[in-house]
């Protein structure tokens, strides 16, 4: 018995030791690519949301290829899934919310940001929406103290804005109850009166707007902060430090992604249909997407503001840390 349990153990730091080495070789192929000038193979984590379609779409249309990259990409359910692959090496580059991001670190992961994906509109409509049923007699946001809202998760930023906007118009957020439901849940909920209000994001948000059965009270990401990012584009320390050029060109050809998606509003949402699988009547009525690939320092910091008040944050930081060097230098 005691040789048998020996030899799986043996067997299972053989494994490890094998996918320690298949990374050090990948991360050593990615450095001697850039050093050669040849083109560099990155392994990128997405998620199947319209925001992500810029990501897809540069794929199929050359932009990697025009900058220099063989991009293999990786789908994963949520933010949180892909920063747990990336810290295993399974992943180069991932998208998360900032401040997912941000608690991350503060538990021992090393991401900095190399580059913006999407942000919230200046003003509403934009994806982040509170909505009761039409004949509610909730108003307004002051309105919810009592009342049952679902939301996705308790923790995300989406939600820390919603809980720090409710405060901010009077009502005690301590007696507003919030319930986690999935968003594709969240209509169905509200409809059969398990809950009073839901927050929600595209494509959900347009979807209930355009059946005409329910009311917004809140643009929720606007009010909190307004053209928050809302997904930028992570990799660990190390990586950045090893592997500049290959962080430079990522940058140019997100930013390449995000021209060629605003620069034909239809044919975004085509690619958008084609992506997602979302019924191409829904898409049509959604606003466009705000993507941008611009860093604004000051809004970053109210992000890591609003998660030391809120105490998701431990300690005070300031934005620039999660930056990589080649963000900061492009700064204005």
């Amino acid at each position: 018995m005691m040789k048998i349990q020996k030899n799986g153990f043996y067997l299972l730091m053989l494994m490890m030791l094998l996918l320690l080495s298949a990374c050090s070789k990948d991360e050593a192929k990615t450095t001697a690519s850039a050093e050669n000038g040849g083109v560099i193979p990155l392994k990128v984590g997405i998620q199947k949301n319209a925001a992500l379609t810029n990501a897809w779409i540069a794929e199929s249309v050359g932009i990697y290829e025009e900058h220099g990259l063989d991009v293999k990409l990786i789908e994963f359910k949520s933010g949180s899934e892909s920063i747990n692959a990336q810290r295993s090496g399974s992943v180069d580059i991932i998208l998360s919310a900032p401040g997912t991001a941000m608690v991350a670190n503060e538990s021992g992961f090393d991401l900095v940001s190399i580059a913006q994906n999407e942000i919230a509109q200046a003003e509403g409509p934009d994806t982040a929406s509170v909505q009761v049923l039409a004949d509610s007699n909730i108003e307004s946001l002051k309105d919810l103290e009592g009342k049952k809202v679902a939301i996705y998760d308790s923790r995300n930023q989406l939600v820390l804005g919603l809980k720090k906007i409710i405060e901010e118009s009077g009502a005690d957020v301590d007696k507003v109850e919030f319930v986690e439901v999935p968003f594709s849940s969240m209509g169905d909920a509200l409809k059969n009166n398990q809950v009073d209000a839901i927050s929600l994001v595209d494509p959900y948000t347009t979807q209930l707007v355009s059946e005409g059965t329910t009311k917004v009270i809140s643009w929720n990401y606007v009010e909190s902060i307004p053209e928050q990012p809302v997904g930028a584009w992570y990799a660990r320390s190390k990586f950045v430090e090893e592997n500049p050029e290959a962080v430079s060109r990522f940058y140019d050809a997100i930013s390449a992604s995000i021209e060629y998606m605003l620069a034909d509003e239809e044919r975004a949402k085509k690619h958008i249909v084609d992506f997602t699988g979302v019924d191409e009547k829904l898409i049509t009525d959604m606003p466009q997407i705000a993507w941008s690939n611009e860093f604004n320092k000051d809004v970053w910091q109210q992000i890591v503001d609003m998660y030391v008040e809120a105490g998701e944050l431990k300690q005070k930081h300031e934005a620039t840390e999660y930056f990589s060097q080649y963000v900061t230098e492009t700064l204005k």
